[in-house]
């Protein structure tokens, strides 16, 4: 069983996709903002963090590189609903396949969730 961070300050978009997960397998956590999610990091294995790109504080690309700094091993996908907005195109050059918009978020979080972590 595989262990999943979901990162998303909308509680019901949070708890929807840890549903999901779970329904699929997985332990899940559940985060509101980039603080409690490093203090989740730093006390237990995650093998996943899905983050959403807006958040309060610090927004998804700085929390993402900043766990991406700390615990290398760690996949991360990142989405937004915002796609069109000019923060979320920088974040879809730069994570390229593990950018999602929450649009499509039903028909291919399973999907690249289960890609992420066959890498494991």
């Amino acid at each position: 069983m595989k262990t999943i961070l979901v990162i998303d300050d909308d509680f019901a978009m949070r708890r929807g996709m840890a549903l999901m997960l779970q329904g699929q397998g997985h332990e899940v956590c559940e985060a509101g903002d980039g603080t409690q999610a490093l203090q989740m990091l730093a006390q237990r294995s995650i093998d996943l963090v899905i983050v959403d790109l807006f958040l309060p504080g610090p927004d998804g690309v700085e929390l993402a590189e900043e766990i991406g700094k700390r615990h290398l091993r760690t996949k991360i996908l990142l989405l937004t609903a915002h796609g069109e907005h000019p923060r979320a195109k920088e974040a879809a050059r730069i994570f390229k396949e593990n950018y999602l918009v929450k649009t499509s978020l039903e028909q291919t979080l399973i999907k690249k969730v289960e890609e992420a972590l066959q890498i494991l």
